[in-house]
């Protein structure tokens, strides 16, 4: 098959394509020159050595001996696998399983183990999530599903652990300390800063609950195959969930009537698929279009990279339908760096895009309404700028600032579903960052800036020491690890114009995403990464 794609006449029509803009590129005086100006300079060789480094400090750590004895004690005990082993549960367990690794369906997913069954799951988070919540509407499991997959997953990795004649080696690394010390900031605030308990424990289960899935994901990731379930599985909905939306706007799916303002015509629908959202579809597909693209650089045969690529082009496609700005924005800004860490020709392309798309009416009507004296109003009346500024002025007027207003109180969902003082306006406001300043104060908002900053460097290093294995003759991850950070970083930009955390499942994916990037960076066999690296 991949023989007769190569002699198609689409193949070729592709390739002309591809090696024009390639020549395009290339043939550049001025990008040849710049590009041979950072290859001889200091900051290249600065950040080569810096993003190739170990995580020195992380393996040296008090934590990390503390983790390592935990796993060393917890390879000694057998006794309740023991008892497990034999009792009905047990039988139960490994019958299921039998049958599950013979079946024609399921089989792939389940002979990874329970290993390969939550990943898979996780993969599908959004997708579960909908039927459970939407579709079947079963009042426990709806509400309770995540959570107990949580505890499940828990306790499978401590199960994981347990009775090995040799102790795994603990999964510290340089992530943990930040996000621990917002986890740890984020309690010691729920127990100082409230008024009404409830809703602080209420407003720290819904700003750091599905931080845990970083933890989670980081110590389950055994191999490349359990890494490539999650992934495979993460894409592979998204795609279904883009051509999904492609077929709303084909059809134009009716849409409440505040989605868009009379002054814009030519929007005759805006996509949200199984959302109800189209800012938050937007995000999705933000967050996986670059992991397809990824996967067009990391398979080998050539109909898999004309899928990979087809999938990744569906979400753009899906992304532009939402009509959301804050999405494009984001899409961009994910984009641009997908260009700049794997295949800088893709920009001759990207340009050509953006011109073009430029000229479609609904992009120039959504585009050209923010230069309009109805936008200004809007704005001014009851819009993103009038609500930051009663976010800050509500902060500013507790008299406490640097500690917030308190979890939970105001500017998120725990917020509009109590809404306890009556003299406060309630409303989101559309700014995950502003809401944790609010909320946090600036000392939480310092800490939440400083846990972004270290997973965007400590990405940038994961996607550089990923490369390592490639150049040792093994298989070439680093596209995928670009793929996941460009989609992480597109989020961050869309979150200074959403609540997008505010959706549980957008940030257990994020969390998520981040942990399958630390894997490729310092998860994977250490003895292939010291070969590469002498």
């Amino acid at each position: 098959m991949d023989e007769m794609l190569r002699l198609s006449l689409l193949w070729r029509v592709v390739a002309a394509i591809g090696a024009f803009f390639g020549r395009l590129a290339s043939g550049s005086r001025f990008l040849a020159a710049l590009g041979r100006w950072w290859q001889a300079s200091g900051t290249r060789r600065f950040l080569d050595r810096r993003f190739s480094a170990e995580a020195g400090f992380t393996e040296a750590s008090g934590y990390r001996r503390l983790s390592q004895r935990l796993n060393d004690r917890l390879a000694g005990v057998s006794r309740p696998l023991e008892w497990f082993r034999a009792g009905v549960v047990g039988r139960i367990w490994r019958g299921l399983f039998r049958w599950g690794e013979g079946s024609v369906l399921l089989g792939w997913m389940f002979r990874g183990g329970l290993t390969g069954v939550i990943l898979t799951v996780l993969g599908l988070y959004c997708g579960v999530d909908y039927l459970l919540r939407d579709v079947f509407s079963v009042p426990v499991l709806s509400s309770l599903w995540d959570e107990a997959l949580l505890l499940v997953s828990l306790l499978w990795i401590l199960r994981l652990r347990m009775d090995r004649a040799t102790p795994l080696e603990a999964r510290t690394n340089p992530l943990d300390v930040p996000l621990l010390a917002f986890l740890a900031l984020g309690f010691l605030l729920m127990n100082t800063v409230f008024d009404y308990y409830s809703i602080s424990m209420d407003g720290y289960r819904a700003t750091v609950q599905y931080m845990l899935w970083f933890f989670v994901v980081t110590r389950m990731l055994r191999n490349d195959r359990d890494f490539k379930t999650l992934y495979f599985a993460m894409v592979a909905l998204a795609t279904v969930i883009a051509l999904h939306g492609i077929y709303q706007y084909i059809v134009a799916v009716p849409i409440p009537s505040n989605w868009t303002d009379q002054a814009e015509q030519s929007v005759r629908t805006r996509v949200f698929s199984i959302f109800g959202s189209p800012n938050i579809m937007g995000d999705y597909m933000v967050m996986f279009a670059p992991m397809a693209a990824g996967l067009a650089y990391y398979l080998p045969k050539t109909w898999q990279k004309l899928l990979a690529w087809a999938c990744a082009f569906a979400m753009c496609f899906a992304c532009l339908f939402t009509m959301s700005r804050g999405a494009w924005v984001a899409m961009a800004v994910a984009v641009v760096l997908f260009c700049l860490l794997v295949d800088r020709r893709l920009f001759a392309l990207l340009v050509v895009a953006a011109v073009a798309a430029m000229f479609l009416p609904f992009v120039a009507s959504r585009i050209g309404y923010l230069f309009t004296e109805q936008f200004a109003e809007s704005t001014a009346r009851g819009g993103r700028a009038s609500r930051w500024h009663y976010g800050l002025n509500y902060l500013v007027e507790s008299g406490h600032p640097w500690l917030g207003l308190g979890l939970g109180m105001f500017g998120g969902a725990i917020a509009m579903q109590t809404k306890i003082i009556d003299q406060w306006d309630y409303f989101y406001l559309d700014n995950y960052y502003l809401k944790i300043m609010v909320e946090m104060g600036y000392l939480g908002f310092i800490f939440f800036v400083v846990l972004l900053a270290a997973l965007v460097l400590i990405g940038l290093r994961c996607v550089r020491r990923s490369g390592f294995i490639h150049r040792a003759g093994g298989p070439r991850m680093q596209p995928l690890a670009a793929g996941i950070l460009s989609g992480l970083c597109g989020v961050l930009a869309h979150c200074y114009f959403e609540n997008i955390f505010e959706e549980p499942y957008m940030m257990a994916y994020f969390w998520m995403m981040a942990a399958m990037l630390v894997y490729l960076g310092f998860f994977r066999p250490r003895a292939a990464q010291r070969a590469a690296q002498q």
